[in-house]
């Protein structure tokens, strides 16, 4: 049975009880145009014990879903919106801070069970054509063999710890709970969901807390998932990456936020 590696992005890498490291990346993806996932949202976490970096995903103009893993401890959000870039000068680039965020009450640290988590902004922020809100959240259970889309802004290869400078996206495919526990075992709850890509594509250190999306439609992106961990082998290795089910957490963002979908 293979281990969890948590993917919460990081500055730093340490070990938890399935050789966790915080953050994750995405591998084998292609960069993103201008305005492509509008609501794809850059995260700097500060805590007592430093600084990480997170995805996350705008799901109206003053909350952000991110994971759990992500949220824990922290003291404060730094959070970018609006650019596919990280550092370079970007005039659609809106840049907030929030220190209030809630985590689902059944999160384990541990088993990385109900690993999802809420970031409310001090402030709505303007739409734009480069700003939105995802279109919609996960209505139903995820089917299998589903193509979805992976993004984020973690390591391109197990080789470079760094950062992507520009967001990468990468389509991935659904497994099944069952096919995932043949390489994780009784490591894979219900909650969660698998991914895989044809050559090894799929989260790594940095991608923690972005979305899994769902396009619909025309003009219809839905969250399906929250990015949660990757296997103890590495990220380039075959083994699937996983994220936390969005469908099941609905009704709890509804009674955290007020909104509704």
């Amino acid at each position: 049975m293979k281990s969890l590696l948590f993917i919460c992005a990081c500055a730093f890498a340490f070990t938890w009880a399935y050789s966790p490291q915080r953050g994750a990346r995405v591998i084998g993806g292609s960069t993103v145009v201008t305005g492509q996932f509008p609501f794809v949202a850059a995260i700097h976490i500060s805590t007592s014990q430093g600084r990480y970096f997170c995805g996350g995903t705008l799901i109206s103009n003053q909350w952000v879903v991110t994971a759990a893993q992500c949220a824990q401890d922290a003291v404060l959000f730094s959070i970018q919106l609006g650019s596919h870039t990280l550092t370079k000068d970007d005039s659609n680039r809106v840049t907030v801070a929030s220190s209030e965020y809630f985590i689902h009450p059944d999160f384990n640290p541990d088993t990385l069970e109900n690993d999802i988590a809420l970031i409310e902004l001090r402030l709505p922020v303007e739409f734009s054509n480069y700003l939105l809100a995802i279109h919609s959240l996960a209505q139903e259970p995820l089917n299998t063999s589903s193509a979805v889309i992976v993004t984020g802004w973690g390591q391109t290869s197990d080789a470079d710890s760094a950062l992507s400078e520009n967001l990468q996206f990468v389509r991935v495919t659904t497994l099944s709970n069952e096919e995932c526990r043949l390489t994780y075992g009784n490591q894979i709850y219900d909650t969660m969901v698998c991914v895989d890509g044809n050559y090894n594509e799929g989260s790594c250190n940095g991608d923690t807390g972005g979305p899994l999306i769902n396009v619909v439609s025309m003009g219809n992106a839905q969250l399906v998932g929250v990015a949660s961990f990757v296997s103890g082998n590495g990220c380039e290795s075959t083994d699937p990456s996983g994220y936390t089910r969005v469908y099941p957490y609905v009704g709890w963002i509804k009674n955290v936020t007020g909104l509704a979908f």
